[in-house]
């Protein structure tokens, strides 16, 4: 530990400051600021991609499952076999057709994507809320991001429109030239509404590096979908609004919060916002919600710790950081509260131990970059 802490000495401001253009958003309101920065010097009407973990590329399904590099030369003309045999294929089970009608054949791959094949059509949204839900709610412990196109950028995109909607999906492979395609589906099924979608396709992935971004700090997902929920009504039941979603959002994978727990954390997270209200009396919430709910709750726990700390109980907030610990040693805002605690106690290495954990899990965090100046 004693060659970790002389190491964290040796480190320079100019070290700690975190790349440009590279911090994470923590909440709704960060996120829609840095959207506006993006897109205020601009005309044109915007699509947001939201991903779970920022180092994936934008990657079509079918790409994913064929194993796709740029490095084949004849990766592309398989990209195009791929997905005119799943169309073939469809077709000969009948899946075509739906009720009296038989689908174009477009839009018979956005009923299989829907359903969950891999296919070229890549999904966006022209809603930011919803992209930073998708970017929120998978992969919980890394970073996500949500990616910015301007599809009035003709140069790059063309639009499917009455003169080529019912083309053989395959010459819409053939014809992409130095374009992708943007394809605005007509409601399918009840899902596209709900999500404001659309689809952009031609290229097995979009790698063009100029694409706008804006990165979610991995550490504040969760408390990113409560206020999704909470003030825009997003989530999943919503935004998957049939029995196949309602399934998946009540599979043994996802958390279960009770009415009692909610109704004690909507109220603490009330209280707060008002801002005049007394500490124990939001603390009081927060420790009843997690009686309630057994499985662990990293933004009850974090809230929990961030009153804690102001009431100044800095061994309530160490035990609260520990328990997270136990569970995500990888957790830097844990480690961040528990190093500001043993400051603030004195305890100077156990802080400047910590500290340097933190940093090497994010350095974007500006409370953390300071305490960091001032252990050394």
């Amino acid at each position: 530990m004693i060659k970790d802490l002389q190491e964290c000495d040796q480190l320079t401001e100019q070290e700690i400051e975190p790349p440009e253009g590279n911090i994470a958003v923590t909440n709704v309101a960060e996120y829609l600021d840095a959207i506006k920065d993006l897109t205020i010097s601009e005309y044109g009407k915007f699509a947001f991609r939201g991903q779970g973990d920022v180092s994936h590329p934008i990657r079509s399904t079918a790409a994913r499952r064929l194993g796709f590099t740029q490095s084949q030369s004849d990766s592309f003309k398989k990209f195009i076999d791929y997905n005119c045999d799943l169309i073939s294929n469809a077709k000969l089970k009948g899946y075509d057709k739906k009720g009296n009608i038989t689908l174009e054949e477009l839009e018979l791959m956005a009923e299989l994507q829907h359903h969950g094949a891999a296919t070229a059509l890549i999904d966006f949204t022209y809603s930011s809320l919803v992209a930073l839900y998708f970017a929120s709610v998978n992969d919980p412990g890394k970073d996500g991001v949500v990616y910015v196109i301007n599809t009035h950028d003709f140069d790059k995109f063309q639009k499917i429109d009455s003169d080529n909607s019912g083309w053989k999906f395959e010459k819409y492979l053939e014809e992409k030239k130095d374009h992708l395609w943007v394809w605005e589906p007509s409601d399918l099924n009840n899902r596209i509404p709900k999500q404001h979608s659309l689809f952009i396709f031609g290229e097995p992935d979009i790698n063009n590096k100029s694409i706008k971004s804006v990165r979610i700090n991995a550490d504040y997902k969760s408390q990113i979908l409560f206020e999704l929920q909470d003030f825009h009504d997003i989530g999943g039941l919503t935004l998957f609004n049939d029995m196949v979603g309602f399934a998946s959002e009540n599979c043994c994978e996802k958390p279960y919060y009770s009415k009692e727990y909610l109704k004690h954390m909507n109220k603490a997270k009330s209280m707060w916002v008002i801002g005049d209200c007394d500490k124990g009396d939001i603390l009081e919430h927060v420790e009843e919600a997690l009686k309630i709910n057994p499985p662990i709750s990293y933004e009850a726990l974090i809230f929990c710790a961030n009153i804690k700390h102001q009431l100044k109980d800095y061994l309530g907030v160490i035990e609260i950081c520990n328990r997270i610990l136990d569970n995500n040693s990888d957790n830097a805002i844990a480690l961040f509260l528990r190093a500001n605690s043993y400051y603030e106690m004195g305890q100077l290495e156990c802080a400047k131990r910590d500290i340097r954990r933190s940093f090497e899990i994010r350095q974007d965090n500006p409370h953390a970059a300071l305490l960091f100046l001032k252990l050394n």
